[in-house]
């Protein structure tokens, strides 16, 4: 892949264009081909990148916090993402000297309309944003392969175009919703079954609030 390491330990190309390295991978473009290998680094303490756990303290608080993730949860992450509908990813396997995980993906283009673009990637991952979790993230969820899955930190550099012009979700960190949570709160309960009826094709329920379509004569 013409990439090597130099005597300060970063990695250099003379094949390939370097752009610039996020929180989880050092990433390579091939601009012929149009795709962009993502290394993503073994070296330092086994941990690959990050990954989300819902801690629950009480009935009332929990909170969204960030792990090391392992080279199984990496992988897990990136075929999960993968599947659900968010930028392809293909797994190309480990480096010569087993300090690196490759992946590759679509040469992708940045957004044009922030707020409007991550809209359209959520939808084409059939993810949903759950109302008044008192959560210290924003977080969305999605269905898929009998479970649900947490997704955050979809900020302006995970959001893109693909090859199509399409707005897409890329690199973003994900985590189970875990069966305590799902035990616990209400909107938990209520997300996994609007996503799993999205998956599936259809229009989930509209909830209730309060004020919305209420007859005053049978409050």
């Amino acid at each position: 892949m013409g990439i090597w390491m130099d005597a300060d330990g970063m990695l250099s190309s003379n094949e390939l264009r370097q752009l610039r390295s996020g929180a989880e991978a050092y990433p390579f473009a091939d601009d012929e081909a149009k795709v962009v290998y993502k290394l993503f680094n073994l070296r330092a303490n086994g941990s690959l990148g990050k990954k989300v756990i819902l801690r629950n303290f009480g009935e009332e608080r929990s909170e969204i916090t960030l792990r090391d993730a392992t080279l199984p949860d990496t992988l897990e992450k990136l075929a999960v993402l993968n599947e659900a509908g968010a930028h392809p990813t293909e797994i190309v396997g480990l480096s010569d000297d087993g300090n690196f995980l490759i992946a590759k993906q679509p040469l992708a283009h940045p957004y044009e309309d922030f707020k409007k673009d991550r809209l359209a990637a959520m939808q084409s991952m059939k993810a949903l944003i759950p109302s008044f979790t008192r959560l210290n993230r924003e977080i969305a969820v999605f269905w898929l392969n009998n479970r649900s899955w947490i997704i955050c930190d979809l900020h302006n550099g995970n959001v893109m175009k693909d090859r199509e012009r399409r707005a897409t979700i890329i690199d973003a960190l994900i985590g189970p919703l875990p069966t305590e949570a799902l035990e616990k709160f209400r909107w938990a309960r209520e997300i996994r079954e609007d996503c799993q009826t999205l998956r599936l094709g259809k229009i989930p329920a509209k909830r209730f609030e309060f004020g919305d379509d209420v007859d005053d004569d049978a409050l």
